[in-house]
């Protein structure tokens, strides 16, 4: 008979932690964690991605590899919860190729990965401190990503980054740099949240306030920048079913490293375009919508609630036709897919020895503050 403390001569926290590396990687599981019930059968509770995944346990993030709590939580919500780059229109198809340009620690491709696990994704990120975080959470969760430790531009080039140890996603090039803009966007931002936001945050807000007075401490180092085309062309990709583009001002030069004879290639775009007053990007939307009509792309723009009034607007542009694509839509604004257990079971059945696999699988709204054991 098994003891409380063992299992198969392995200590029980030993086979816990093995059962729960494994469900990691399943697509569409945030957190995991196994545990022994009143009749000694061992019991895989596992929590879905989306609100719960914060809501009911800030855990989740802290088994993320990010730069901090406050800025990996800006991320989930806005990646996971708001789905800012599921609007528009923009949908997943199985199997898509997906570009992740401003990659940062990799939130978007592990939304990809428990979305849509078909699809294959290149993630750019230029700042080597951050990249380290990207390849982490890609190896650890498994991810169908290839990370490129450069950023994209309009030509192969290297310049100056101001790299911000303490809110990484405003990290940009050095002639990008506007730093009352970011100190707006970070109080517009809190004080929206507050007004309108989902309630229990307040923690987490005034976390993020508190970076206010950190006086956006940087470290400049030197980025490699490359166009897409030239990666096209290097890692062979037939089509590019969604570019999303979050390059801190520097969207419209991604845009501009695209030659004419690969446009035909990219079939949806998406991205974060910066149009502020009285600096060098104001009139981009207006400069970047044209652009992507130009290239016959249909184009739609909003204004994230949580960001109004900060000089941050969402571009979408979907190419005619593509709603014909006849590969199945796996994703879209609003659309989630339910983790059956039995699913779960037979997924971990194929990369566990018998001997490991749980009795049983529960799909949770929450998970206990506490280890059981």
């Amino acid at each position: 008979m098994t003891t409380p403390d063992n299992y198969l001569g392995l200590p029980l926290h030993q086979v816990a932690a093995e059962i729960e590396r494994a469900l990691r990687r399943y697509p569409g599981i945030a957190r995991a964690r196994v545990i022994r019930d009143a009749d000694g059968r061992f019991v895989a509770q596992v929590l879905p991605w989306g609100v719960h995944s914060v809501t009911a346990d800030t855990g989740v993030l802290a088994e993320l590899a990010g730069m901090n709590m406050a800025e990996t939580r800006f991320l989930h919500d806005e990646i996971f919860v708001d789905e800012v780059y599921l609007r528009g229109g923009i949908v997943l198809r199985e199997n898509a190729v997906v570009f992740d340009v401003g990659a940062n620690v990799g939130m978007f491709s592990v939304f990809v990965g428990a979305r849509c696990p078909s699809a294959e994704v290149y993630a750019f990120e230029p700042v080597p401190e951050v990249f380290a975080r990207l390849q982490q959470n890609i190896d650890e969760r498994g991810l169908n990503t290839r990370p490129f430790n450069y950023g994209l531009s309009d030509r192969d080039q290297e310049v100056s980054f101001y790299y911000y140890p303490n809110i990484s996603i405003m990290s940009c090039r050095h002639d990008y740099t506007n730093w009352d803009n970011e100190i707006d966007l970070i109080k517009r931002y809190v004080a929206n949240e507050r007004r309108s936001g989902p309630p229990g945050r307040a923690e987490h807000l005034a976390e993020v306030e508190s970076l206010l007075a950190r006086d956006f401490e940087f470290v400049e180092c030197r980025c490699r920048l490359r166009t897409l085309s030239s990666v096209i062309d290097e890692v062979g990709v037939r089509g590019i079913d969604l570019l999303k583009i979050d390059a801190q001002r520097a969207e419209y030069d991604v845009l501009q490293g695209i030659e004419a004879r690969h446009w035909p290639l990219v079939q949806q775009v998406s991205m974060e375009v910066h149009d502020e007053t009285g600096s060098p990007t104001e009139g981009r939307v207006e400069q970047v919508t044209g652009w992507l009509a130009e290239q016959g792309f249909r184009v739609s723009m909003e204004v994230e609630e949580m960001l109004r009034g900060t000089g941050r607007y969402a571009v979408y542009a979907i190419r005619p036709g593509y709603e014909n694509d006849p590969r199945p839509v796996v994703a879209a604004t609003g659309t989630t897919h339910a983790i059956k257990p039995e699913l779960v079971a037979d997924w971990l059945s194929a990369r566990l020895p018998a001997e490991l696999l749980p009795d049983r699988v529960d799909v949770v709204d929450a998970l206990p503050q506490a280890e059981s054991s």
